[in-house]
Order: C-alpha cells, then sequence, then structure tokens
C-alpha cells in the first residue's frame, strides 16, 4: 500500500513534464513563425521597393529616352538601386536591386525600346 503513493507522485511528475515539454513545443511553435512573417513581410517589402525602382526608370525613359539608369532611389528610409540600362537589339534591360532588412530583391525587366511594352520581368538571384 505504501507504492500507491510512490505511483501517484510518479505519474504527477510524468504528466507534468509531458505538459511542460507541450507547452514549450507549442511555445517556440509560435515564436518560429513568428520569424517566417516578419522575413515574409520584409522580401515582400524589398520586391515592391525594387518593383517602384523599375518603375522609376520606365518614367524616366518614356519622359527623356536617352535614360542611362545607375541611380539610387530612396522612399521614405529604404533605398533601391537602378543599374545602368543596358541595351539588346531593339530592347533595353533595366535592372533594380533592393535590400531591406536582409530580404534582398534583384529584378530584370526587358522592354521593347520604342514602346516600353513589357517584354519580361523576372527575380534573379544576383547580378
Amino acid at each position: 500500500m505504501k507504492t500507491d503513493g510512490y505511483v501517484a507522485i510518479t505519474v504527477t511528475i510524468i504528466l507534468s513534464l509531458l505538459m511542460l515539454i507541450l507547452a514549450g513545443t507549442l511555445g517556440m511553435s509560435a515564436l518560429l513563425t513568428r520569424f517566417e512573417t516578419v522575413d515574409f513581410s520584409n522580401k515582400k517589402s524589398s520586391y515592391f521597393m525594387a518593383r517602384s525602382c523599375l518603375d522609376h526608370a520606365l518614367l524616366k525613359l518614356a519622359v527623356n529616352g536617352s535614360y542611362a539608369g545607375n541611380e539610387n532611389l530612396n522612399i521614405n528610409s529604404y533605398q533601391c538601386s537602378i543599374l545602368p540600362i543596358e541595351t539588346s537589339g531593339p530592347d533595353k534591360i533595366i535592372k533594380a536591386r533592393s535590400q531591406i532588412m536582409g530580404a534582398t530583391t534583384n529584378l530584370k525587366l526587358t522592354v521593347n525600346s520604342s514602346s516600353l511594352a513589357t517584354i519580361a520581368l523576372e527575380e534573379t538571384v544576383k547580378f
């Protein structure tokens, strides 16, 4: 009959440890999910910042067809870079890079030189 008390204490300790492990696992899962959300938000901001640079370059090309690129743009506290514009046959290639809190986006836009119609837009790992 003395073992009934020991069994109850042992079962209680084991259940407490299981509950502690479960709570720790759920807490870490929530924390990691939060970091993934922040990373996604930074990547999205970086993408749209680079896209804004491309739009700026297109506007400059539309106003003055001799725009060469090679410029940094500041919008609020963020910055993006327009690399020198390349000509490939009848097309112009505009490259823009943006980095926001570790998230980097490199966009390459190919447009028709005369109409500025988009031929291709792609994200590249690096230029």
